[in-house]
């Protein structure tokens, strides 16, 4: 068998020149798209990469918020308990600061009321004793117990101190006029004699004096020295016993 090398030559140089078209028009383009869409995968590949960087970025920064904003309304939830506490204790210790100004106005209105109920109960009883007393001593008064409170008035007058005599006079003597000496019973001559010398000892001599009667006394005297009054007779006793201590 004998090879044709003139064909074989143009055989190797067809194949030659198909490899060169099929690497010129088919394997360079082929490559090309294959390497454009390479990068472009890559491209996408970095793109999604940056996105998920970025995603995860801002996933940290949400949760990080969130944490914030947690904590945050756990401060606020806070701040708030503390204030509506302290608002509550504000407000239970003003009621408490009313309830106790209340409390001691009642105190203060209870006491008073009793004050003026043990008052008026004093009053009453002081009424009911003096008048009990008026009774009993109407009943008592007679002309010897009228002597006898005499006596002890002309016993008063001469141990008077000497400052209440001069007292006497300088008012005596301010406003002079007649001395009524008003008895419950009629004055024995030396009781009136008695009398105007202890006046004329206070007062000075030549004094006007009228010896009235007068039964709603009593018993006992009383002396009018004009703005000065001496009594020693039970009706202004009594009185004073009953109004004095109301």
């Amino acid at each position: 068998m004998e090879i044709n090398w003139s064909t074989f030559v143009l055989e190797i140089i067809n194949f030659l020149v198909l490899v060169w078209l099929l690497k010129r028009f088919l394997y360079l383009p082929v490559k090309q798209t294959i390497e454009r869409r390479q990068q472009a995968i890559e491209a996408r590949l970095t793109e999604a990469d940056r996105l998920k960087q970025e995603a995860e970025a801002m996933k940290a920064r949400y949760e990080n918020r969130l944490a914030d904003w947690e904590k945050e309304k756990k401060q606020a939830w806070k701040a708030l308990q503390q204030e509506i506490e302290a608002e509550r204790q504000r407000r239970l210790q003003a009621i408490e600061q009313e309830l106790a100004e209340v409390r001691k106005k009642a105190e203060v209105v209870w006491e008073q009321e009793k004050r003026e109920w043990r008052r008026h109960a004093e009053q009453q009883a002081l009424k009911l004793g003096a008048a009990f007393v008026a009774k009993l001593l109407e009943r008592l008064a007679d002309e010897h117990l009228h002597q006898r409170l005499i006596t002890l008035l002309l016993e008063d007058l001469h141990q008077w101190p000497k400052d209440h005599r001069q007292t006497l006079r300088r008012e005596y003597q301010s406003n002079p006029g007649p001395i009524r000496v008003i008895s419950a019973y009629p004055l024995s001559t030396s009781h009136q004699q008695a009398l105007t010398n202890a006046l004329e000892q206070f007062l000075g001599d030549d004094l006007e004096i009228h010896f009235v009667e007068d039964a709603s006394l009593m018993a006992g005297v009383r002396m009018d020295l004009g703005a000065y009054v001496i009594r020693a007779n039970l009706k202004d006793e009594l009185e004073f016993f009953a109004h004095g201590h109301l």
